[in-house]
């Protein structure tokens, strides 16, 4: 006969009064660590806690519907976006249902069962139209939410994988990639250059003379111990050096865009849909260096933008046109200088020089065969037309016995001739795509 094994939390067989004791130094040293003033110590009442302790295994969680619904508003620390509405695209979970919607970012934290179709530009890999411009609104939101990014770290490329994770999961549940493992690094990306952008926010408006007046004058919404150890770094000797050594740099940058917040990908975008034409990075820079009243940003703007529309004028046909947006060989780089790696200046985030290269070089090509088969159905009708007026003037001189020799030798001749340009120009053709090759 099997016996009925009753188990019992470990808990049970010890000392309340001890237990309590123990939690309460417990929480007394967690709390001095994170900088709690000693009289919130001194008014901490641990049955209550051993209560919530005891309870834990027959009782939900108080914090899981807080938890559940979190991430159906902005975080706290959000800014106060204008109610601007993107026209974008939803999709149901089943992939099944697609519609068009007005949305704004607020609406995005509210999709139950629908996401937002993120649409991505072939050339530059970014999103471009009104997807990107609401997924960067709302990966800004995402920034400040402290508690899933804090803000105590110095590097973005050695933030906790977990941390990454953990947001790109969210994001998965707003926004539907055509490639996600593909697409991941790139708005993980975006998301940690916004959460730089936040800790330059927070440290320009609560920053104080002196680390203890800023540690005092702390955010709302930041946890403490967040708030000591990103006042820490930033008041250290390593941040100062770092921070000068960056201000020196971003003195070079003479040339500054007007773009804004829109990001190239979809300035480009805009372009192209105003022109019919997709901008070269030359004419890229001139077009974002140009203000409004036709003036540019600065002398040296005008300067470079002067040399790039000589070029411009020069080699018209040197320009990409069609799907490629730039080359690493082209009138820019003749002005500019050739491109350091890690990024494409005129494109944004995302192509690096070889990437680029392999795109445009696959392009062109692709291009060139198009051409080619064009060139090709072209010389195909042209037989088949020579073929059928060759069979009809040939049945209208077989009508008439006397003019039949004359004619016909010297139609022979003519169809002989129009057969061997033929072959000349798809001779030529060939030789040129052997060339390429």
């Amino acid at each position: 006969m099997k016996q009925l094994r009753i188990e019992y939390p470990w808990y049970i067989f010890l000392d309340l009064n001890h237990l309590e004791e123990r939690i309460l130094g417990f929480y007394r040293t967690r709390k001095r660590g994170r900088g709690v003033h000693n009289s919130e110590i001194d008014n901490y009442d641990p049955s209550s806690r051993l209560k919530d302790f005891t309870d834990s295994e027959t009782q939900a969680p108080d914090d899981l519907p807080e938890f559940e619904t979190s991430n159906n508003s902005p975080p706290p620390l959000a800014q106060e976006c204008k109610s601007f509405k993107w026209s974008v695209r939803l999709i149901d979970d089943a992939h099944e249902n697609i519609e068009e919607q007005m949305l704004t970012t607020r609406d995005v934290w509210k999709l139950q069962h629908r996401k937002v179709i993120v649409h991505f530009d072939e050339d530059s890999g970014q999103p471009d139209e009104d997807f990107g411009g609401l997924l960067g609104s709302w990966l800004g939101q995402l920034s400040t939410d402290v508690n899933l990014l804090p803000i105590k770290y110095s590097d973005w490329r050695t933030y906790s994988p977990g941390k990454k994770d953990t947001a790109w999961k969210l994001i998965q549940a707003k926004f539907l990639f055509d490639d996600p493992m593909a697409r991941k690094d790139y708005v993980i990306g975006v998301l940690g250059s916004i959460c730089k952008d936040l800790k330059v926010r927070l440290w320009k408006k609560y920053k104080q003379n002196t680390p203890a007046a800023t540690l005092a004058n702390r955010p709302p919404h930041v946890p403490v111990d967040q708030w000591r150890d990103f006042v820490s770094t930033r008041f250290s000797e390593k941040w100062k050096k770092m921070q000068d050594r960056n201000t020196k740099s971003r003195s070079k940058h003479t040339t500054p865009h007007i773009c804004g917040r829109k990001s190239f990908t979809r300035k480009r975008r805009q372009i192209t849909n105003e022109t019919g034409k997709t901008p070269s990075r030359a004419e890229f820079f001139i077009t974002t260096r140009k203000k409004a009243d036709g003036s540019f940003v600065s002398d040296e703007a005008k300067k470079r933008a002067d040399e790039l529309t000589v070029l411009l004028a020069q080699n018209p046909s040197t320009q990409v046109s069609n799907n490629v947006s730039t080359c690493l060989d082209d009138d820019y780089s003749r002005v500019f200088g050739r491109e350091r790696s890690g990024r494409v200046r005129c494109i944004g985030r995302g192509p690096t020089p070889s990437k680029l290269y392999k795109r445009s070089t696959a392009a062109r090509s692709e291009a060139a065969n198009v051409e080619t088969a064009k060139m090709k159905t072209m010389m195909t009708s042209l037989q088949n037309e020579v073929g059928t007026l060759k069979a009809f003037i040939t049945k209208l001189l077989t009508k008439s016995n006397d003019m039949a020799t004359p004619l016909t030798d010297d139609f022979d001749s003519i169809t002989n001739q129009l057969t061997s340009q033929e072959r000349i120009v798809v001779n030529d053709q060939s030789d040129n795509d052997d060339h390429e090759d």
